[in-house]
């Protein structure tokens, strides 16, 4: 869940602006509320069944897949263009390291 902006309580907890929250994948409830009509991003479904591995602005299977979304993203090919972004086009970090698949995942 991510608060996008105006006020929001996750079970009575206030939220930041702009701030991701991982809720847990077995709730089966939880308590959402707003004094002033704050707006919020819920992204939901089952766990992947497989690991994950995460690293920059990319998820893959495997390392060669975070290396083939590199390679892309820095060539311009297979990603989209954010149209309200005013700037030039941020690089991908280098690939000095990967991170391990997150265990949750």
């Amino acid at each position: 869940m991510r608060s996008l902006n105006g006020d929001a309580t996750l079970d009575d907890q206030p939220l930041d602006d702009r701030v991701l929250y991982y809720v847990g994948s077995r709730r089966s409830e939880m308590s959402i509320s707003s004094r002033t009509g704050g707006r919020l991003l819920l992204i939901g479904g089952p766990p992947f069944p497989e690991k994950i591995l995460m690293w920059w602005n990319f998820g893959a299977r495997t390392e060669e897949e975070i290396v083939t979304a590199h390679a892309d993203w820095e060539a311009g090919q297979r990603f989209g263009h954010v149209a309200a972004y005013n700037g030039p086009r941020l690089s991908a970090p280098s690939l000095v390291r990967l991170a391990r698949p997150n265990p949750v995942s």
